[in-house]
């Protein structure tokens, strides 16, 4: 059928399709009204059935293609007979009960980068306000319009890709982490944390933002269904009070 745009208050620039796409070689794929799009995943599609596609424009300039796919049940992961506990952290995302500890992810970098191009982008978009305002108010025979300053526009691509950089190897950081955790034990036990309501404290809200606890349990969730392991999600209420040994409630 025809491709079905979102409204143009969404933010994200994209339309979703249900046709065939087809494998075309080891490098292309063929998609409907598009042609021939070159890409390394090809082998991934195998032996798999497309059940629908999604072309999105992100604010760095890149198009992506999203797949809907119906594939057979992955292989199970070899039991170990090991269990864990997990303790999430803002310093350390992840402090194991046997002791091994797991640091958050450090997006320091990039995210000094994307401030100082938030500034400029600023900067450049306030400038070609004003000039847009100066033709209108001397009633230009041709007025510049916003869109054609191209200064901030460059900025705000420059931006975006930092933060995108920033996204995407944090997402890597978690895949990594996760699989890892799922690989070694059976039975992994995390706390049911309420993460909305925590970042209403404003001195950890960016840090528990940049930890991403939801999206590293989201992950564990999925990762022990697909792979025959156990996710157990425990009451938070008393677990830094309670001593796990003899049961003494400290109160502190």
């Amino acid at each position: 059928g025809k491709p079905r745009f979102h409204s143009r208050k969404y933010l994200k620039k994209s339309y979703t399709g249900k046709s065939i796409i087809k494998t075309a070689g080891k490098r292309y794929l063929k998609i409907p009204k598009l042609g021939y799009v070159k890409t390394s995943k090809t082998g991934v599609l195998q032996n798999t059935k497309v059940k629908r596609y999604t072309v999105v424009l992100e604010p760095t300039g890149k198009y992506y293609l999203s797949l809907q796919v119906e594939i057979s049940e992955p292989e199970k992961y070899s039991l170990t007979d090991k269990q864990v506990g997990i303790d999430v952290g803002v310093a350390d995302l992840a402090i194991l009960s046997n002791g091994l500890k797991y640091p958050s992810f450090d997006s320091s970098y990039f995210e000094k980068k994307a401030k100082v191009w938030q500034r400029k982008y600023a900067r450049r978009r306030h400038l070609a306000k004003l000039l847009v305002l100066q033709n209108k108010n001397k009633r230009v025979l041709c007025p510049r319009s916003l869109e054609s300053f191209t200064n901030w526009q460059k900025a705000q691509k420059s931006k975006a890709k930092c933060q995108a950089k920033v996204a995407n190897q944090r997402r890597d950081y978690l895949h990594k982490l996760t699989t890892h955790l799922v690989k070694q034990y059976d039975v992994i036990v995390i706390e049911d944390l309420k993460t909305k309501n925590l970042q209403k404290n404003h001195h950890l809200a960016k840090s528990i933002a940049n930890a991403s606890w939801r999206i590293f349990r989201q992950m564990l969730e999925y990762k022990c269904e697909w792979y025959g392991k156990k996710l157990i999600a425990v009451d938070p209420k008393n677990t830094s009070r309670i001593c796990s040994k003899c049961g003494y409630n400290s109160g502190a």
